[in-house]
């Protein structure tokens, strides 16, 4: 049977008058609770008026069904209808029908006029039009389906599914939904942009369920695009989703060196398919400074439009997006009869609406108790950032307080053990001891409020902040204690906690305080600018130590895993660079560090887009000549011995190029190489474009004439015998709500 408990009673309500009026061929009028003297349903057969009343109680008990159904008695009387439907999404036996149907016997034919959750069940079969304007239902219905007979994806996407089924009861189908729908089905990419909060990742997260409904496989893409390029199958219907996808707060998180290469190149092939589709979401302001970096970015968006921009939310949205979480809360009945009774206008009419906010104030972290609660709702909304600032000073210790903080300074989804490492390490600086013994009981703490834990690809415990506006609460607690900076710069363990607290200070956007802000955060610059020699000792210190960072890293034999980006020193050194740029240091200050990475090199190790980037660097500094050219030859001799994967060519070629490009006798390494790669890969090898420009270069014209062919071939998709079903049934217009239409659905609230 389908989960009726992902709709509100109003939204039950609604599918029901839209059943009965397929089933009966008449208009069937709703009315709203508390106006209309006890009905929901009402239509007309024959000259005569018959009524309907819904009772969404699929997780009540009989009991409780009985004792509201007598309740609807005293109303009928003074009706007196032709005939009456009682509908529940209860599931009833034939002896609950028939004590129902005593009730109502006056008014009903038989016990076939109550209708259980099976009947409405049923009657959604017989009407799949009806149920096609109902996403949420149909969606939950073919997740179920789809997590029942792919087991293997349920349990790997586990974390997934349950954001899904947790956000999709409370979600409200809006005007914003049915664009982006639009945008996704004509374009296979949707880019999902708007302010802080808005819903984009719901939204997203809606979009997504609807398409694993439809058969397609999820693929949650957490670090870079090259993710996606390595999970993707020709032939299979995939549907990937890439959250923040230029970073949570600031820019400065996400992109590496030719990442925007790799996403426009990713978003022109899914364009083209039949079988893929791609969910991005950004901050807008962050999309804006993207577009003004990467060119890629602003043109692919200018060509095939993508892009949708959450803005605003309609009142009736507003309205019902409160109304739905508070339905589906454990808000005590007399803090929703304060809301029913008139609390709602000073929710719903608030400058600082937004969806985020109406989670926090619905969720158990709330005072969802006491008396007064629409009164702490609004000042939840004046003053958004008191949420965490009380629970941060009155309810943490200070060692819960240090693993939150400690999370800035770790990738977005940290590894278990990075943070346990780290959070000691802090803990033992600011004299709090036993931290690893109660590392345990603090994420119990801190976890559904400021932190979440999950999984990586790799099925390994991730933890991060809950949200974006968490890092920026922290972010701003480091920035105003210079000592808790100059402690969590003296206790890092991994260089990538220092550069990544540099960067928070030094992103080129940020939110706060409802406005983006696009000068640095200074206080943090500014306290950095401070203890930058106790910051460059550190760097100097943890040079070497592991990296928190994992990514997809291709190894010989072993395929795709997850590891530390093999260019991490080329990574750190090139930040050491940069460093020193800004605090106008000598760069002799990090030769020691530069000849570290060079006797790398010399081994053939590292990696080698970040050296080629790094090589750049070294040249113009002001080394001396003798570094710079031993760093050219080691990185030549490296590059030009281990031509045996696709990137090692395209690596050496780049190299070449600022040198004339490859000599002539590469080209019958190269067209064996390309002999080997075509009967190695089915069908085709990777990265073609780029083995064509090689075999252009190399004047290898029939290997040319071969990869043009293969590219033909390629762009032919499989086809994809699943056409999606015309969903023009569902209602896109904006119906604005009048200040009657709130009073009555709030109303409900004050009745129950």
């Amino acid at each position: 049977m389908r989960d009726f408990s992902v709709l509100s009673d109003v939204e039950f309500e609604e599918l029901a008058g839209d059943l009965l009026g397929a089933e009966l061929n008449v208009l069937v009028e709703r009315f709203s609770a508390g106006a209309d003297g006890g009905i929901d349903l009402r239509w007309q057969l024959e000259g005569e008026i018959f009524i309907g009343q819904c009772k969404h109680y699929s997780k009540s008990s009989f009991s409780q069904l009985i004792r509201s159904a007598e309740k609807e008695v005293p109303k009928l009387e003074k009706i007196n209808p032709a005939g009456y439907r009682f509908i529940t999404s209860f599931e009833l036996s034939p002896f609950q029908k028939s004590k129902l149907h005593s009730l109502f016997s006056k008014w009903m034919d038989s016990p076939s006029d109550v209708l259980g959750g099976k009947d409405v069940d049923a009657l959604v079969t017989r009407h799949e039009a009806i149920e096609r304007r109902h996403p949420k239902l149909w969606v939950s219905t073919g997740l179920q389906l789809f997590w029942a007979v792919h087991a293997d994806i349920a349990n790997r996407t586990n974390d997934l599914r349950s954001r899904i089924e947790a956000s999709m009861p409370k979600y409200v189908v809006h005007s914003g939904y049915q664009d982006a729908r639009e945008v996704l089905e004509t374009k296979n990419v949707c880019l999902i942009s708007g302010p802080p909060g808005i819903g984009k990742t719901t939204l997203a997260q809606m979009l997504l369920a609807e398409h694993i409904s439809m058969g397609y496989e999820p693929a949650v893409i957490s670090e870079d695009i090259n993710e996606a390029w390595h999970c993707m199958t020709r032939d299979t219907r995939q549907v990937f989703i890439y959250d923040d996808f230029l970073g949570e707060i600031a820019f400065f998180e996400r992109m590496a060196k030719n990442e925007d290469k790799r996403l426009a190149d990713l978003i022109e092939k899914i364009t083209k398919s039949s079988n893929k589709k791609l969910i991005l979401t950004t901050r807008e302001y962050i999309l804006r400074d993207a577009k003004r970096t990467y060119e890629r970015l602003e043109n692919i968006d200018n060509r095939l439009n993508f892009v949708l921009e959450l803005t605003a939310y309609s009142r009736s949205d507003r309205a019902r997006i409160l109304y739905n979480h508070l339905w589906h809360s454990d808000v005590a009945l007399s803090c929703l009869r304060e809301i029913g009774t008139g609390g709602y206008k000073q929710i719903i009419d608030h400058r600082g609406y937004n969806p985020r906010l109406i989670e926090y104030c619905t969720g158990g972290a709330f005072d969802i108790e006491s008396s007064g609660y629409p009164v702490r709702f609004k000042a939840t909304l004046d003053h958004p950032e008191r949420i965490w600032r009380t629970a941060f000073d009155k309810h943490l210790q200070e060692e819960h307080r240090l693993l939150a903080l400690s999370l800035c300074t770790l990738p977005r989804h940290a590894n278990l053990e990075d943070l346990r490492e780290a959070y000691i390490s802090l803990c033992n600086k600011a004299g709090i001891p036993n931290a690893g013994r109660s590392f345990r009981d603090t994420l119990e703490v801190l976890e559904g409020t400021f932190i979440t834990i999950g999984r990586n690809e790799a099925g390994r415990p991730t933890v991060s902040h809950a949200n974006p506006s968490v890092t920026e609460f922290c972010l701003s607690r480091i920035e105003s204690d210079s000592e808790l900076l100059g402690n969590i710069i003296e206790s890092a363990v991994f260089f990538e906690q220092l550069s990544t607290i540099f960067r928070h200070g030094d992103g080129a956007a940020y939110f706060s305080s409802g406005r983006v802000r696009h000068q640095k955060r200074l206080g943090l610059l500014s306290s950095i600018e401070v203890q930058r020699d106790l910051l460059l000792d550190s760097m100097r210190r943890t040079f070497k130590s592991r990296s928190p960072a994992r990514e997809v890293v291709w190894k010989t034999g072993r395929g795709n895993v997850y590891a530390e980006p093999p260019g991490k020193f080329e990574q750190r050194v090139n930040f050491l660079f940069e460093c020193l740029s800004q605090w106008e240091i000598e760069d002799s200050a990090i030769q020691a560090e530069v000849e570290y990475v060079i006797e790398r090199w010399e081994k053939s190790e590292g990696g080698k887009e970040d050296a080629l980037r790094l090589l750049e660097e070294i040249e113009s500094s002001s080394l001396p000549t003798d570094v710079s050219e031993r760093a050219h030859d080691a990185l030549e001799v490296w590059l030009d011995s281990t031509l045996s994967e696709t990137e090692d060519w395209v690596h050496y070629t780049e190299f070449s190029s600022r040198s004339g490009g490859l000599s002539p006798h590469y080209a019958e390494k190269f067209d064996h190489f390309m002999d080997i790669e075509f009967s190695r890969w089915s069908p085709y090898p990777p990265e073609l474009d780029k083995m064509r420009d090689i075999a252009d270069d190399l004047q290898l014209y029939e290997l040319v004439s071969r990869i043009d062919e293969a590219i033909e071939e390629e762009s032919r998709e499989p086809d994809d015998d699943y056409h999606r079903e015309a969903s023009d049934e569902s209602d896109t217009g904006v119906h604005e709500a009048t200040n009657e239409d709130l009073a009555e659905l709030f109303s409900r609230l004050a009745n129950d």
